[in-house]
């Protein structure tokens, strides 16, 4: 599991997301008010927790972007992918669980590699579903409730989705857990609270979280104009099938009980699945690691038998799946590690490029999220700010309905005009037409700064149209 992710970073592999703009946060030292133009009404940090941990890292190591990235995409891997193991007396049921999934959804194991903070909130989960026996024991778990006080308030501060965390203690309840869905429950309510105090402005945290959820929603009219992981999903299939045959392979040897789907786990797993169908990140984030923790609980009870518990055919077993496991996931198929769209225009050495880029004050106007999570990663300390930054939900009304007029029209150029209009000689306008050709603005010059990217700025002579 520690080999795993050093093999993948070892291809250059580089997240283009969310990842690099957390790093480049942490390095900048500034405050997102510094870095893109928001609405007024939003002012906290989303990631409080995680930028300042990244901050402490690059405080004691001195890294910069690319190794601070590389740090946070491994260890936050092996957070995920090694914490089960201290929960099951067959750990190697947890590799065998993860190995299903590689088959059926390795978009899922991508995820595990994209350096999020999200990881940190699925972890907790899958932490959660692991120990949750424990807190059955009337001997009062101090131990076990510490552990996911403590989790839900590192969730908490590090991850703003607070409000998903409750879904698991719902489905104790649906389970008839009652004392374990009270206890958990609790603990889940005083962790998100001192998660919240962790920021030092609780009630502003709490309102401005709130905020986020209904504008990331309310600004979009079309499911394609949001993230992947924020549209509906098709049901993943495969996955679902796995759940089913691992169901009928309990029944086939003759060791049925309805407990095997009468759990948290099984239920936080269907709970998942079917809110997927609204928002494909409940099964990302709550029901697929559920889904993991029941099968390595299945494959559990099977490894336990006497067969598998004679020391010879145990090593056997675990060092098959566990070399099938990292085969499965380092190699490069279809370049899945090693193809960058972004790495021609991130270490471009041009000297040009330096001359197209913004003036001090300037603002960065794009149609597409990628241009600020990589430019911002380039150059964390640049004194110019972004329109277009993490999230559009963010951005002032007006700049809002002119992104989303760019996307409804598949970034047609009158749709740019409004930018254009207002733009100033510190602005650039940064887009990718599809056509690959220059962008047909002819009141900018451009620049082709490489990878379909097109840097426009005002000329030093009006143009006449």
């Amino acid at each position: 599991m520690i080999l795993i992710p050093l093999r993948v970073m070892g291809y250059g592999f580089l997240p283009l997301d969310d990842a690099l703009r957390h790093v480049a946060k942490a390095l900048s030292g500034k405050g997102w008010e510094d870095i893109v133009v928001l609405r007024k009404g939003m002012t906290l940090d989303d990631h409080p927790g995680y930028h300042a941990l990244l901050r402490a890292v690059y405080n004691i190591t001195k890294w910069q972007c690319d190794e601070l990235l590389s740090f946070s995409v491994i260890i936050l891997f092996m957070l995920f992918c090694i914490s089960p193991i201290f929960f099951l007396k067959r750990p190697e049921a947890w590799a065998a669980a993860l190995f299903v999934v590689t088959i059926t959804n390795f978009a899922f194991i991508m995820r595990l590699f994209f350096g999020r903070p999200y990881i940190i909130a699925m972890a907790t989960v899958v932490i959660l579903l692991f120990a949750w026996p424990r807190l059955k024991d009337r001997k009062r778990p101090y131990g076990t409730m510490a552990l996911v006080t403590v989790m839900m308030a590192l969730s908490t501060w590090i991850h703003c989705s607070w409000y998903l965390l409750i879904l698991p203690v719902i489905c104790f309840a649906i389970a008839r857990q009652w004392r374990v869905a009270a206890i958990a429950g609790a603990c889940t309510l005083a962790g998100i609270l001192l998660g919240a105090m962790l920021t030092g402005h609780p009630l502003l945290f709490f309102r401005e979280n709130i905020a986020h959820a209904f504008l990331v929603f309310n600004n979009h009219p079309l499911p394609r104009t949001l993230t992947m992981e924020l549209r509906p999903f098709t049901g993943d299939a495969m996955t679902a099938i796995a759940v089913v045959l691992v169901l009928l392979w309990r029944r086939a040897r003759g060791e049925w009980d309805r407990k095997c789907a009468d759990n948290p786990a099984f239920i936080l797993a269907i709970a998942g699945w079917v809110l997927g169908f609204f928002v494909y990140r409940f099964w990302l984030d709550l029901g697929l690691p559920a889904a993991l923790v029941w099968m390595a609980q299945e494959f559990e009870c099977i490894f336990s038998k006497k067969q598998f518990s004679r020391h010879s055919n145990r090593l056997i077993f675990s060092v098959l799946i566990i070399s099938v496991l990292y085969l499965n996931i380092t190699n490069d198929i279809n370049n899945r590690w090693t193809d960058n769209p972004a790495a021609e225009y991130l270490y471009n050495k041009d000297p040009e490029l330096a001359s197209w880029m913004p003036g001090r004050g300037g603002i960065v106007y794009s149609d597409d999220l990628r241009v600020f999570f990589a430019t911002f990663f380039k150059y964390p300390h640049a004194p110019w700010r972004y329109m277009v930054g993490f999230e559009p939900g963010l951005m002032p009304p007006g700049d809002l309905a002119v992104f989303m007029n760019i996307q409804m029209s598949h970034g047609a150029p009158e749709s740019f005009y409004p930018w254009v209009r207002k733009m100033r000689r510190e602005d650039r306008l940064i887009v990718t037409p599809g056509s690959g050709r220059e962008p047909g603005i002819p009141e900018l010059e451009w620049y082709y700064a490489g990878s379909g990217l097109w840097i426009g700025r005002l000329p030093d002579q009006p143009v006449r149209t």
